[in-house]
Order: C-alpha cells, then sequence, then structure tokens
C-alpha cells in the first residue's frame, strides 16, 4: 500500500503517502461503524489531509464547496452514496505533493487559477462516484459474513460477531488506505499533467465551477431541510471556514 506508492514515485515524501494512507482507512471507517465524528465529511476530511501535507488552505478550497454539495450526503447507515472522504484526501494529497498550491484562490482572488481549482473539484467529484461503486462491493463481500453471524442466534457465541465485526472493520480501512494510494498515483501521473495540455477555453470553464457548487449545494440544503435549517447549515459551514482560513493564515 504505502511500499506501493514509495515504488512508483520516489520523487515524493513516503510520510506523507504513508499519513494520507493511514487518514483516509481512519475516515472510511468513521463513514460506516467507528466512532461516527462525521470528520470523514469532505471538508474535514481536506483540510486534515492539507494539514498533514503542510498547506491546510488547500484543502480547504477543494474541501468547502465539496461540503456545501455534499452537506446532506450524511454517513448514517447505509443512506449515504459515493466515497468523498477517500477522494477529498487523494485530491488534496496529489495537489500538494505535486507543487501546486490552492491558497491563491482564497487569499488572492484576483490572480488566482481557478481553472485549476475546478479541475481539482471535478476529481474529487468523480473519484468519490467512482468510490461508491467500490463501497457497494465491499458491502456485497460481507454478506456471507453476515449470514455466519446468523449462526449466533442459535449458539449464542458472541466470540463470533467480535471477530466477524473485526475482518469487517479491518477490510473497511485496507478498502480506504488502498485505494488512496491508487487514486494518489492516478491524480499525480496523469490528472494534473493533464490540465496543463487542457485548451485555455477549458481552463476558463473550469474556473466557474468553484462558483456553482455553493448555489447547488443550498439548493440541496431546501430541497432537503426547508428553507430554516438550511440557512442555518450554511451560515455555520461560512463561520467554521472563515475560522480554519484565520487559522491557516496565523492570524
Amino acid at each position: 500500500m504505502p511500499w506501493l506508492a514509495l515504488t512508483l514515485v520516489p520523487e515524493y515524501p513516503f510520510t506523507s503517502l504513508a499519513l494520507l494512507a493511514l487518514l483516509a482507512g481512519l475516515l472510511a471507517l468513521d463513514d460506516v461503524a467507528l466512532g461516527q465524528t462525521w470528520f470523514s465529511q469532505p471538508l474535514p476530511a481536506a483540510l486534515l489531509s492539507g494539514f498533514f501535507c503542510g498547506d491546510p488552505l488547500t484543502g480547504l478550497a477543494i474541501g468547502l464547496p465539496l461540503q456545501l454539495i455534499l452537506v446532506v450526503n450524511l454517513p448514517v447507515g447505509q443512506s449515504f452514496t459515493g466515497d468523498p472522504s477517500v477522494a477529498v484526501v487523494a485530491a488534496v494529497g496529489s495537489t500538494v505533493l505535486s507543487g501546486e498550491s490552492l491558497t491563491r484562490a482564497l487569499t488572492e482572488v484576483a490572480s488566482a487559477d481557478f481553472g485549476f481549482t475546478g479541475w481539482m473539484i471535478l476529481a474529487a467529484g468523480l473519484l468519490s462516484a467512482a468510490g461508491h461503486f467500490i463501497v457497494q462491493a465491499e458491502r456485497r463481500a460481507h454478506v456471507p459474513w453476515m449470514l455466519e453471524g446468523h449462526r449466533t442466534l442459535r449458539d449464542g457465541n458472541l466470540g463470533r460477531m467480535a471477530r466477524i465485526q473485526a475482518r469487517c472493520l479491518a477490510g473497511t480501512f485496507l478498502r480506504g488506505s488502498l485505494f488512496t494510494t491508487l487514486f494518489l498515483l492516478l491524480l499525480l501521473k496523469f490528472w494534473i499533467p493533464l490540465y496543463e495540455v487542457l485548451p485555455s477555453r477549458m481552463h476558463h470553464t473550469l474556473a466557474i465551477l468553484p462558483w456553482l457548487l455553493p448555489g447547488l449545494g443550498l439548493g440541496t440544503l431546501i430541497d432537503r431541510y426547508g428553507t430554516g435549517k438550511a440557512w442555518a447549515w450554511v451560515l455555520g459551514g461560512v463561520f467554521l471556514a472563515l475560522a480554519a482560513t484565520r487559522l491557516g493564515m496565523g492570524i
């Protein structure tokens, strides 16, 4: 896993790659059965990824727009879709490790390259959608263990249930770590270099994307919760974003 990253991308710090893989594994557990802290939501996951790579503001630039649109996609039981935590960790980590920084997108709007910001947000969205099928495959793989657990209803062997749960948690952790490493390699070796060869018109189109997502997220919130609760979510998110920005700038 981290060993694979060390072999294929020796120019990137092994410590950062290993920390990102570890973080993604823990966040994958938070999505399902361990903790339920909601640190696996896009904004906190992106900030943590940026912190581990030394650039939390880049995490904020990617995580905040995605949080606004995915805030209703809460990890409650099996109701959440996609795999945003793994996708965000990979997007933020690859951005920082490639030498890019999205800090200017938050602090120097006039000169910022919003096209690259939109490119990485698009990457996170696509990886999250792809991760949905991976999560579903993992759940189907757990079915035989669930059927095995039904035997406990007959013989009362609680140790069996503990072992099954441990296997499930270990599988989820490995899934998060492994696919984050694979996504990091994909973004570093293909997605980020591809941005440089895109036509300038595409750059301008991508620059609009970060500005569109908050409005779409607000519409989703209102549709789900109604106007009153939606504005409470939005204002709370703005407060946290401003606080995180000031912290990242050392103010």
